[in-house]
């Protein structure tokens, strides 16, 4: 009896094992491009088709024909190909009418006949719904099977082909939260980020960075692209992109604020692999995985060190540092904000990369994805000009976060754009909690003030580190604080669904995950915004706050700092603390005692010329120097004193990189002096970097026969670059200099169109 049992058994698994394998077979064979061998192979497959497409009593399809066999390697032409096609469709059409014209005239007469008429019409009815039954029951049984055995070494291809399809359906589409129902394709939005590891500039590409690092931090600013990065190398491996790779590696995916284990252990994080591939049509991964990590055939890509719980975060790299030492042929790469990175892994990886801000032509590149989306009377090079003529913005369009907020605000909205940070992130949330429904044009049915009140509340929690996930809140939890939340805005329980609703489905500043299971905010940048928002009358909590976790709150500080009045106090006990944090907060201080400024700002102006690493002090000084008013006036005159006045040149150097970073027209003009100078090659590069705004003086400079300024413009690559450089093709004494680099550049330029065409 158990032998017979086992025997059933192991036919039903054969069977199954067949069907499956049959049905991958076919669907394979279906969609191949490869080239053909035998011409009557191909003649075949032609009338495969013609066969198919009479039996489903679909119309000829000739053209779709043509374009799959047109490019065969037996020398059949587009009309051959349509011949055959053609008259086997017609052949097999008039079959099928004729078989189906003499079951009509063969059926018995009388009553018995229409009988049967009836029983013939009926199963000609419920013949297709009977074929899609069975395919429907092939799939399914074909799934079960799979997910039985794929974490075999059998069904690993088939796996990972599975992986890869689920990778490039989860990431190929970038969807904006303020927009989710028109994603953007992530391959045309996607512009590669210039990266600092050295003194070097370089771009960070798939095929390029890889090539140079196995294992590697990027650190950058919030919002600037990071976990963006992690994503479209994940598409880049599912779509083939990575195979120049030697070691052809796998990349998984972690986002470490998903660590909430009180007591993480490698063995945990290992599992925490095997989910990931779960989550992604790999079930049962754990063979895999085990394999992958002693192999060195994984990736992993660790995502947001910085928001991993503060309490839980010294563990965690603890943890990640004993993983790569115990597995340390795989690829790593881990991404961190800034402020919170503080050299933790490095004695585990080969470098760490700083990401660097857009330039001119990053922004360019990033906006092309929206130029269809431009409403009647706007357009990209409208929006670049308004940048242009606001400095400040112009310094927050550098990062991705907030470029995408403004290119979606910007065609759809009545949205101006501001002159402030803080006025930017006011008035672009208050522009989303005011639409209407994308689709339906539906009206709100609750006030944006009483959304934002929610979403402050939400946000505080979060922040306060209430839970072990600083990003992810359960719909339980947005009940039991909506309870506290609603009677205060006169709102009653029955409203919670429906506002929540409102809020995700309208605004897109929060977002439903794990099927409506949890919660969070769209950008941890926005979640710090809202709580500062929340704590705007209660400087004393945010200051005590600050002193348990500087790193948790630093940002919320600094945002705290542009909606409060007075900032003396806090920027006092924030410069005891983080003095870095409280030149910061100076940029969008809207009152704050002078003595405490200048102290402040006198202090680092020494930390610019002294400290070797002056990178962060000089985006910091040159926040306040773009300022027009008095304090900003004065540091921006004392950066122009260096320049004429000091005569060591690393001064010179730090002064050139801050003057950069303002933005300022007038910085341009300061720099140009110095661009022949031998000692301050550096300036150069930062010309470069003020992209556009340098355009004109470097067209000055190359006027003078100057091919180095010439160079630069190449470098800047923009529009305004190539017009500047076709000029020069009607200077007898610059043609022949300007010629190669026009086509360069214009090359260049025609290249990313023609990219973002095709995608």
């Amino acid at each position: 009896m158990m032998k017979r049992k086992y025997l059933l058994h192991l036919f039903i698994l054969t069977l199954s094992l067949s069907i499956f394998l049959g049905s991958v077979s076919s669907s394979y064979s279906q969609n191949t491009t490869s080239n053909f061998s035998s011409k009557q192979v191909v003649i075949n497959e032609i009338k495969g088709y013609a066969q198919r497409h009479v039996d489903n009593n679909e119309n000829m399809k000739t053209e779709v024909i043509i374009e799959l066999y047109q490019d065969n390697t037996i020398g059949l032409t587009k009309v051959q190909i349509a011949e055959i096609y053609e008259k086997e469709y017609a052949r097999l059409k008039e079959v099928k009418q004729t078989n189906s014209n003499s079951i009509w005239t063969q059926l018995p007469k009388g009553l018995y006949g229409w009988i049967v008429a009836g029983i013939l019409l009926i199963l000609l009815i419920i013949r297709d719904l009977i074929k899609e039954c069975i395919k429907i029951s092939i799939k399914n049984l074909s799934n079960w099977v799979y997910k039985q055995f794929s974490g075999t070494a059998f069904f690993e291809d088939i796996a990972l082909k599975r992986y890869r399809q689920a990778l490039i359906e989860k990431y190929e589409k970038l969807k904006i939260p303020f927009r989710p129902n028109y994603p953007l394709n992530m391959r045309t939005v996607y512009v590669p980020l210039k990266v600092s590891g050295s003194k070097e500039y370089k771009l960070i590409e798939v095929d390029h960075a890889l090539k140079d690092y196995k294992r590697f931090v990027i650190k950058g600013a919030p919002g600037s692209g990071k976990s963006m990065f992690c994503r479209y190398l994940c598409l880049s491996y599912a779509e083939g992109k990575l195979n120049d790779l030697s070691d052809k590696p796998i990349p998984i995916l972690v986002e470490l604020h998903s660590l909430k284990e009180s007591k993480l252990t490698v063995e945990i994080l290992e599992k925490k692999l095997v989910q990931v591939c779960a989550l992604n049509d790999f079930p049962k991964a754990d063979r895999f995985i085990t394999d992958g990590l002693k192999k060195g055939r994984l990736f992993l890509l660790l995502d947001g060190l910085d928001e991993v719980n503060f309490s839980l975060r010294a563990e965690v790299i603890e943890i990640i540092k004993t993983f790569i030492d115990t597995y340390e042929k795989c690829r790593v790469i881990i991404t961190c904000r800034t402020a919170v990175y503080h050299n933790q892994f490095f004695d585990v990886v080969q470098q760490t990369l700083d990401i660097e801000d857009f330039r001119d032509k990053q922004i360019r590149d990033f906006l092309k994805a929206w130029k269809s989306q431009m409403s009647p009377g706007k357009s990209v090079e409208q929006l670049i000009e308004q940048l242009r003529k606001r400095p400040k913005i112009m310094e927050l369009a550098r990062n991705p976060l907030l470029l995408t907020m403004m290119a979606y605000l910007y065609p759809d909205t009545p949205f101006i754009l501001p002159h402030s940070r803080i006025e930017f992130y006011q008035k672009a949330t208050e522009t989303l909690l005011e639409l209407r429904d994308q689709i339906k044009n539906i009206r709100n049915e609750y006030e944006g003030k009483n959304k934002r009140r929610i979403l402050q509340s939400l946000a505080l929690y979060l922040s306060n580190f209430q839970q072990s996930d600083r990003r992810e809140i359960s719909y339980d939890t947005i009940i039991n604080k909506l309870k506290e939340v609603l009677p205060d805005l006169n709102l009653s329980p029955s409203d919670t669904n429906p506002i929540i609703k409102e809020i995700c489905d309208r605004s897109g500043l929060l977002l439903r995950i794990d099927g409506g299971e949890n919660y969070k905010f769209a950008h941890l940048s926005l979640q710090e915004y809202f709580a500062a928002e929340a704590l705007r009358e209660k400087e004393q909590e945010l200051i005590n706050k600050f002193k348990i976790d500087t790193v948790a709150w630093r940002e919320i500080v600094k945002l705290w700092c542009g909606l409060a009045t007075d900032t003396t106090n806090l920027i006092r006990e924030v410069y005891e603390k983080d003095p870095l944090a409280a030149l910061e907060c100076l940029a969008d201080a809207q009152v704050v005692d002078e003595t405490l400024a200048k102290k402040i700002i006198e202090h680092f102006k020494q930390e610019l010329l002294h400290q070797e690493d002056t990178e962060n002090i000089a985006k910091a000084l040159a926040a306040v120097a773009a300022d027009y008013r008095p304090r900003g006036s004065a540091l921006l005159q004392f950066l122009v004193d260096i320049m004429n006045e000091d005569d060591n040149s690393s001064h010179k150097q730090a002064a050139a990189k801050t003057l950069s970073y303002t933005n300022l027209p007038q910085a341009v003009d300061i720099l140009a002096k110095y661009y022949d100078k031998p000692h301050l090659l550096e300036v150069r590069q930062e010309l470069i970097r003020m992209g556009d705004l340098a355009v004109s003086t470097l067209e000055s400079i190359a006027m003078e026969n100057c091919v180095e300024a010439m160079d630069d413009l190449v470098a800047i690559g923009t529009p305004d670059a190539a017009d500047t450089l076709e000029k020069f093709l009607h200077d007898p004494q610059l043609k022949q200099q300007a010629a190669w680099r026009v086509t360069a550049v214009l090359d260049k330029l025609k290249e990313d169109e023609n990219i973002s065409d095709r995608l």
